[in-house]
């Protein structure tokens, strides 16, 4: 059966947190972006052909037909002028870049994911041909499996019957690099209607090796309830292939819950700002203390922290998070603590810098801002902590402001009180975020601050 949806957000989140996710296009993700489906794609043909087109219809074998009566070189070349001549901008795909999928895998041949990737400035590597994963980089690039083929080259593209049956001699890494994945990370199916059967014989083949230690995977489909068999595949697909779906009424409904996804991942991504110059004792000995205990509450309640490692304080925040994680046995401590300096005091380093702080508390639910002074012999005095601030307004981020004497953060706490209606979840608490208040009791308040948001 089914699930419902917030079952979905809270299972698929916490994976994405875990960071195990990745996930598989069909043709039905590139419609917003123009590109035309599998129907739509052979509908013209099958009219040549003179056969009709319905759900039942295996587009593999009328691709092959089209081919046995005009050639191979004219269906490759029918299939290409229907496919190089559309933009590439898609909501759809901007929703599911940002859910940071370490992988993505797709049976289209257009290349509307790369360019969604690159308008972003996010580096990937197209893989279609075995030959290409001797070029792969698991860690450092967004890889892009193309199991189909690639536009770029139409001779290489698996669209017929006969494409198919020699698919596990052509494909035969590119098969073993699928199944692998399916068994180590979480899918999540989009624009793929489960009627080939590419997909479905890898999971088979798994769950036959592995029985019920297989992982589940999700997908987001649209009911079909004029189709009396529909229910029985939707059951089917879960018994048998481990693939949990969220039905919808539309289609216009996935971009809604994608964005719903996205908010549940942000909300459990916490962004702590902070820096100082001075050797003052006292702002030494809380410095200590509150990242010793801001780290251990944020960790203990399942938040990921995000940190520039601003002088001093991101020092002593990434010191005291790395001992939590250590001590409680994490091994992926990278998933917990995310590290994103930012650094540079040459000519248009400014500009850098504030371009990577906007997109990293971006991908945050919150920000936390502690300390902060302007560095006078920078070439932009202005406090990274203050642009930071900004941004997050900027961006309608939770901000929380732990007051200091004297320092950027006493600035940002004075100008959240006194606009305290734009802040509505801190109205009763702002005045406990302050340095005279024990650093364990400011740290639990935070957690709490972040729970009920």
């Amino acid at each position: 059966m089914s699930i419902d949806k917030e079952q979905f957000l809270k299972q698929f989140s916490q994976q994405a947190l875990d960071e195990r996710i990745s996930l598989f296009l069909g043709a039905g993700s590139s419609c917003d972006v123009g590109y035309p489906n599998w129907a739509d794609l052979f509908r013209p043909l099958a009219q040549e052909l003179g056969t009709p087109i319905d759900d039942s219809t295996d587009y593999y074998k009328l691709a092959q037909y089209y081919a046995n009566s005009f050639g191979s070189a004219e269906l490759r070349k029918r299939i290409n002028e229907r496919i190089n001549r559309n933009k590439y901008e898609s909501p759809l795909l901007e929703d599911l870049i940002d859910i940071g999928f370490s992988n993505i895998w797709t049976t289209n041949f257009d290349n509307a994911v790369e360019l969604n990737f690159q308008k972003k400035e996010v580096l990937t590597n197209k893989v279609f041909r075995d030959a290409d994963f001797s070029n792969i980089d698991i860690n450092k690039r967004i890889n892009i499996f193309k199991m189909n083929g690639d536009v770029t080259d139409f001779n290489d593209i698996v669209a017929t019957q006969s494409d198919y049956e020699q698919y596990t001699d052509s494909h035969r890494i590119m098969l073993m690099f699928f199944k692998r994945e399916l068994i180590s990370s979480t899918f999540l199916f989009i624009g793929y209607s489960f009627t080939d059967h590419l997909v479905l014989e890898c999971l088979s083949e798994i769950a036959r090796y592995l029985g019920d230690s297989c992982n589940y995977h999700y997908t987001i489909m649209k009911n079909d309830t004029q189709n009396p068999y529909f229910k029985h595949f939707v059951d089917d697909l879960e018994h048998r292939y481990h693939i949990r779906v969220l039905l919808v009424d539309d289609h216009k409904d996935i971009p809604v819950i994608l964005k719903d996804l996205n908010k549940r991942i942000r909300r459990k991504r916490v962004f702590i700002s902070g820096a100082f110059s001075s050797s003052d004792t006292r702002i030494e000995e809380f410095s200590h203390s509150l990242s010793r205990n801001l780290t251990a509450t944020l960790l203990e309640n399942d938040y990921r922290i995000i940190n520039g490692i601003g002088r001093r304080f991101g020092t002593h925040l990434v010191g005291y998070a790395n001992e939590f994680l250590a001590k409680q046995g994490v091994r992926d401590i990278e998933k917990y603590l995310i590290i994103k300096p930012f650094v540079g005091n040459q000519k248009g380093s400014a500009k850098d810098k504030k371009k990577s702080r906007e997109k990293v508390i971006k991908q945050c639910g919150a920000a936390i801002f502690v300390f902060g002074d302007d560095d006078n012999n920078a070439l932009n005095a202005q406090s990274g902590v203050l642009e930071e601030f900004e941004i997050a307004c900027k961006h309608h981020k939770v901000v929380i402001p732990v007051a200091y004497p004297g320092m950027i953060s006493e600035k940002i706490w004075k100008n959240v009180k006194d606009n305290i209606t734009q802040y509505p979840y801190l109205e009763k608490s702002i005045d406990l975020l302050k340095y005279e208040q024990p650093a364990e009791a400011i740290s639990k308040l935070i957690v709490h601050i972040l729970d009920s948001v």
